[in-house]
C-alpha cells in the first residue's frame, strides 16, 4: 500500500512540475513588457570624436541624429533597420545602415554590445560616401512600460570617400520605445 501511494504522490507531484510555464515573471510589471517580442524604435543622438588623422575633411568630429526601427525578437536580441543625419567638420553625411543588439541580461538595468553597419552617404558628392562598422557597448535603464533610456559609446571605423580610413571614439545617448501588444 505504501508503495502505490508513494507512486500516486510522485505521480502528481511531477504533473505538477510539468504543467509549469517556460515564461519567467520579472519583478516589475515593466521589465515584464521589456521582455516581450515585438516592435521596437529608438532614437539617438549621436556625438564623435575623431582620431588619429583630424587633418582631413570630415574627420575631426560629428553629431547627429539617427533612429531605428527594428523588432525584439527575444529578451536579448534586437535587430532593426536605421537611418540618421551626421554633422561632420566640413560636410553632412545620411547614414543608412542595420543595427543589431544584445542585452547581456533582463532587469531594469540592462547592459548590452551592439553593432551596426552600412553606409554614410554624401549627397552633394556621391564619391564621398562611406561604408562605415561601429561596435558599441552600453547599458538601457527601463524607466517605464515600453520605455527605455540608454546611454552607448564605441569605436566608429569608415572607409571610402578622398581620405580613406577614418576613426572616431563616438556616444550616443537615446530613447526606445516599444509598441502596445
Amino acid at each position: 500500500m505504501r508503495i502505490k501511494l508513494t507512486l500516486i504522490f510522485l505521480i502528481i507531484s511531477m504533473s505538477h512540475m510539468l504543467a509549469q510555464s517556460g515564461e519567467r515573471i520579472a519583478k516589475t510589471p515593466k521589465v515584464n513588457y521589456d521582455w516581450r517580442p515585438g516592435f521596437v524604435s529608438i532614437t539617438e543622438v549621436t556625438g564623435a570624436i575623431g582620431l588619429s588623422d583630424t587633418g582631413s575633411d570630415l574627420s575631426k568630429y560629428y553629431y547627429g541624429i539617427t533612429t531605428v526601427a527594428g523588432y525584439q525578437f527575444t529578451r536579448n536580441l534586437k535587430l532593426g533597420a536605421g537611418v540618421g543625419v551626421q554633422f561632420h567638420n566640413g560636410g553632412t553625411l545620411f547614414p543608412v545602415y542595420v543595427d543589431m543588439r544584445l542585452n547581456l541580461n533582463s532587469q531594469a538595468v540592462v547592459p548590452f554590445i551592439s553593432g551596426a553597419g552600412g553606409i554614410m552617404a554624401d549627397p552633394a558628392d556621391l564619391e564621398d560616401t562611406r561604408v562605415f562598422l561601429n561596435p558599441l557597448a552600453g547599458v538601457r535603464f527601463v524607466v517605464a512600460n515600453r520605455t527605455a533610456v540608454a546611454f552607448s559609446t564605441g569605436l566608429m571605423v569608415t572607409t571610402g570617400g578622398p581620405d580613406e580610413r577614418k576613426s572616431y571614439v563616438n556616444f550616443k545617448l537615446g530613447v526606445e520605445l516599444k509598441g502596445k501588444q
